[in-house]
């Protein structure tokens, strides 16, 4: 009697985990997806298998914590990038439905008359040429 009601609890811890499965992997898909993650002082950049580049608020740039030497343009290109960006960050944070309030991140509409990263971008900080379908996908994180 014992081994059935073991063996009738294995299986409905089976079942339970199983529901459980689909949406698991859409998280996963969700998180994997190339993103700039847009925090509160920092702006993260993530495409796997790359490193992750991280812009500061003074326009620094670290690849996997390590800093990138930047020239004056360079460093005001991504400190500029990382102005509008937490603008953003903040008007789609105090816009968003009570509902996802619980949600980790938030996907950030950029109007058609900004561009927080520029095309010249690539050209100039040469860093940033694999990383092209992340900077179109900024999330802003709570």
């Amino acid at each position: 009697m014992k081994k059935l009601l073991l063996l009738v609890v294995v299986v409905l811890l089976s079942l339970a985990a199983g529901c459980d499965r689909e949406k698991f992997a859409a998280h996963r898909a969700e998180r994997s997806k190339p993103k700039v993650a847009v925090g509160q002082n920092s702006l993260m950049v993530r495409r796997a298998p790359y490193p992750n580049i991280e812009i500061l608020p003074d326009g620094r740039m670290k690849v996997d914590d390590i800093e990138i030497p930047l020239d004056d343009a360079q460093r005001q290109l991504l400190q500029h990038s990382f102005v509008q960006l937490q603008i953003l960050r903040q008007n789609t944070l105090a816009d968003r439905p009570a509902g996802q309030a619980a949600q980790r991140s938030v996907p950030i509409i950029v109007p058609a008359n900004m561009q927080p990263f520029p095309p010249e971008l690539v050209k100039r900080i040469p860093e940033f040429k694999d990383y092209g379908d992340a900077l179109a996908n900024p999330r802003a994180e709570p």
